[in-house]
């Protein structure tokens, strides 16, 4: 089955965001995926480019991959944009720069996903990376918007400051953390980071031993977002989670480490709906192939098609819902 797709805008918190809907090629679309993307300014397709305020330049695409591959199965599928869009309210937008307004942007893809495809009967999220603690705070506070399932891509069960020293611990060699090229000591970035989650300034001295960029450098606003994003515990929240659950993982993912998809798993034993879990050798945190030897960097930065393994896994979960 092909897939088609039509363009459509989130209008919410004093932007207008891109979005696209992919639909099925040919008939009727039971069941809604909104995608929700992860940390940093991504355009329409999930790629990061430096015109949308990114440090760095990588093309993924696999909010696109994804939705035209589970369009193709079946699914009508929204992804959108957190980078480049237009902004209507100056202030609006300004004052809407906190981790739980993302929320606002999800249940607003949800409406418009429903209002574009008349046929769905049951909406899913499926958050990745970041997506997921944001599309968990949504569930467990919006009474509003109806979700039938939750799929979590890639998501961590870790707070956000422990999550980041996960991470950079995996780097550590000998008490030194590294970034690319750039190298510093471990327990100067740990240091740095206890002061910036207790919202306290950094002091020069620790500076110095810090490359210039990092969350220690980041603005006033950013540390905030990052400190509310810091409280939401994935959890405690996935735990009491009254839908059915999809957990995939990619087995070689250097940014979200597989313990996460284990513990998240783990989280949900003794909830009464049904909770599976999907972990795939081989694939990175988009979902990409990883040749033999590749180091992390350039792992991450690969921009060849999501393994389509994935988007099977997820249309054979909903076939089975649907079943029941």
């Amino acid at each position: 089955m092909s897939a088609m797709e039509k363009p459509v805008a989130l209008v919410v918190n004093g932007t207008s965001a891109p979005a696209v809907v992919a639909i099925p090629g040919s008939g009727v679309a039971a069941w809604g995926i909104v995608l929700v993307p992860g940390s940093f300014p991504n355009d329409i397709d999930g790629n990061y480019l430096p015109e949308h305020g990114n440090p760095f330049t990588a093309k993924p695409h696999v909010y696109k991959d994804l939705a035209l591959q589970l369009a193709a199965r079946g699914c009508a599928v929204l992804r959108y944009a957190r980078g480049g869009a237009t902004v209507i309210d100056k202030d609006q937008a300004q004052a809407h720069r906190r981790f739980a307004d993302r929320t606002a942007v999800v249940a607003e893809a949800v409406r418009v996903l429903r209002a574009a495809v008349p046929s769905i009967k049951h909406v899913a999220l499926a958050g990745h990376s970041e997506g997921g603690p944001v599309s968990l705070l949504l569930m467990t506070t919006d009474r509003e918007t109806k979700i039938d399932a939750y799929i979590s891509l890639s998501a961590p069960a870790l707070r956000m400051f422990d999550l980041m020293r996960q991470q950079t611990a995996a780097t550590v060699k000998d008490g030194v953390a590294s970034f690319g090229p750039m190298r510093y000591s471990f327990a100067a970035y740990e240091q740095a980071m206890a002061f910036v989650r207790e919202g306290k300034p950094v002091p020069a001295d620790l500076l110095k031993q810090l490359p210039p960029m990092g969350v220690w450098a980041m603005d006033i606003a950013s540390k905030q977002y990052l400190r509310d994003y810091d409280e939401i515990d994935s959890r405690h929240l996935i735990a009491a989670l009254a839908c059915p659950v999809l957990i995939v993982q990619g087995k070689d993912d250097t940014s979200v480490s597989p313990d996460n998809a284990d513990i998240l798993f783990e989280a949900r034993q003794g909830n009464a709906w049904p909770t599976d879990i999907a972990v795939f050798p081989g694939l990175q945190h988009f979902y990409k192939k990883v040749p033999a030897g590749l180091d992390p960097m350039a792992a991450f930065g690969l921009d060849t098609e999501s393994d389509p393994a994935v988007a099977a896994a997820i249309s054979a979960w909903i076939d089975q819902l649907a079943a029941r």
